[in-house]
């Protein structure tokens, strides 16, 4: 039994209660005086946009990230999650499989993270083998043909399951025409763009990307196109951290006191693309990404918090999300409202544990400051709690320096291997 001063995610109120934890759930909360200790407890954060492996899982929850929306993996690498996602140190992971796309695949050719295809049959198959698997949802990616992607929607229609696209790389398919579809998520605030320019897109040169960008984006027409996407039920994940830490000017750097040989190999692999990333270019993204967002705030629409951690460049597990929060307060989002979309929304649309109620699990960031005054307080974590039980921070950062020796290379390897043969065997039509 706790007393805690929690926030309430309908009122922007703290409130006094005392709460009650029996295997992991909330069993009781009673109201209670407003502690004068200063620590302020939210719900469990939600990254609605990232992609996590076991080996440096336990980096989201020390960072408060206790639930996870995992947009792209496969079912054979996340099982050590799946099946232990009411342990304490690692988040509660809502996951797509591999992503869907085109031909030639933005990532390469068919493999354990993605389908390449330009066949409406066999995209038809994989989401039916995505369904068999548990995906919670389907992802979608931009080189994907139009018709193909429409095929997409309708299946997974009718398994119940939404589609999140990320369309920045499209030259076939823009927003309003992935909502006509019935494509619910928007990642990246993607298509977007394409819709107000239609010769838009992510791969574009240097120069070619500065004479359509520099400008910025049309805010008459911005303001339409957003109320249109509303109407369709559109939810935008803007990933605004991703986009920054591709900048010299807004490039975002983690305490020294979070560091740990746990981001070693990211670091390894961050340190690979580095030079493949054009400031000038992300600088410009991120530009036209908040205008988005602001607009989009501005008409009421419905707005994600999420960072495609560990993808980019110094994209830190966890740790970007408080980025992420920042820039949306930047957008116009009051503290209450970005922290809103980090935890209430979240819960609403995927039913993961951000919102803290009896019958729910007990999963809690105790902070040592009040975020709704200054929204970078979120980073001033005292106490996780995951299922109940509760961590320092560091105690799970030295997990996931445990994990790290566990989940190596040869290990991802194996797995990898494991994989292909059960692919080859079961759906060799799909390894294509």
């Amino acid at each position: 039994m706790e007393t805690l001063n929690v926030l309430n995610l309908e009122t922007g109120q703290f409130e006094g209660k005392t709460i009650t934890i029996n295997d992991g759930k909330v069993t009781e909360m009673m109201e209670a005086p407003i502690s004068h200790l200063r620590t302020y407890a939210l719900p469990g954060l939600v990254d609605n946009h990232c992609h996590i492996q076991p080996a440096y899982a336990p980096l989201f929850t020390a960072a408060g990230v206790t639930s996870v929306r995992n947009t792209a993996g496969n079912s054979l690498h996340l099982k050590p999650l799946k099946d232990h996602q009411y342990a304490s140190f690692s988040p509660t992971v809502f996951t797509a499989d591999r992503v869907i796309d085109g031909v030639p695949g933005l990532w390469g050719k068919t493999s354990s993270g993605s389908f390449s295809t330009q066949s409406k049959h066999d995209a038809i198959e994989e989401v039916k083998r995505q369904v068999d698997v548990g995906a919670s949802f389907i992802k979608v990616y931009g080189r994907l043909k139009r018709d193909v992607m429409e095929a997409v929607v309708n299946e997974a229609a009718k398994c119940k399951l939404d589609v999140s696209a990320d369309l920045l790389a499209s030259t076939d398919v823009d927003a309003r025409t992935a909502a006509k579809m019935g494509i619910r998520f928007l990642e990246h605030n993607s298509g977007i763009i394409q819709s107000l320019i239609p010769s838009w897109h992510s791969l574009l040169s240097e120069k070619e990307d500065r004479a359509l960008l520099e400008k910025g984006l049309d805010e008459d027409k911005l303001s339409t196109l957003c109320e249109e996407l509303i109407t369709a039920g559109v939810v935008i994940v803007p990933t605004l951290s991703l986009f920054a830490q591709g900048t010299k000017e807004s490039h975002w750097s983690i305490s020294t006191s979070v560091k740990t040989s746990a981001l070693t190999s990211l670091e390894e692999h961050w340190n690979y693309v580095r030079p493949y990333i054009q400031s000038s270019k992300q600088t410009r993204l991120l530009e036209a990404s908040k205008q988005i967002t602001t607009a989009y705030h501005e008409k009421g629409g419905t707005i994600l918090a999420g960072t495609d951690s560990p993808a980019g460049v110094d994209t830190y597990p966890g740790q970007l999300l408080h980025r992420e929060l920042q820039l949306l307060v930047q957008c116009g989002l009051s503290p209450f409202e970005a922290i809103q979309s980090a935890t209430l929304i979240p819960s609403k649309l995927f039913g993961l544990n951000s919102v803290c109620k009896v019958g729910g699990q007990a999963d809690l960031v105790i902070l040592k400051s009040n975020p709704l005054k200054d929204i970078s307080a979120t980073r001033l974590i005292e106490w996780v709690v995951k299922n109940g039980m509760w961590h320092r921070p560091e105690a799970l950062i030295a997990k996931a320096e445990q994990n790290q020796q566990k989940y190596n290379q040869a290990s991802y390897d194996k797995q990898e291997q494991v994989y292909y043969d059960y692919m080859n065997k079961q759906y060799p039509h799909l390894m294509k």
